[in-house]
């Protein structure tokens, strides 16, 4: 069940605006109950409609194992980390 519902939320990630909609709504959850395994779930769900992890890690300069195990909540990444995940995804954060 869980990955019917992953493989139907690619698919509507596939949508550009959505996407952005979805990691904005994920990221103000992050930063309302502080819960980065649910934030990190997202971006990986954002990274696999866009492309492969293996893929997406070779463009960002990311190891795959490094990135399993954050989206896994086995390691919190560094900033210098997030940065890469969001600049290769087209992404930034700012302050509002």
């Amino acid at each position: 069940m869980m990955t019917e519902l992953n493989d139907f939320i690619i698919e509507q990630l596939k949508d550009e605006k959505f996407q952005k909609e979805y990691m904005n709504e994920s990221l103000a959850e992050y930063i309302n109950d502080g819960d980065f395994n649910a934030f990190f779930r997202s971006l990986e769900l954002v990274i696999k409609s866009r492309d492969s992890i293996s893929g997406f890690c070779e463009k960002a300069g990311i190891d795959r194992a490094m990135l399993y195990q954050i989206f896994n909540g086995k390691r919190v990444p560094k900033v210098d980390t997030l940065a890469k995940i969001l600049k290769t995804l087209g992404y930034n954060l700012k302050i509002a």
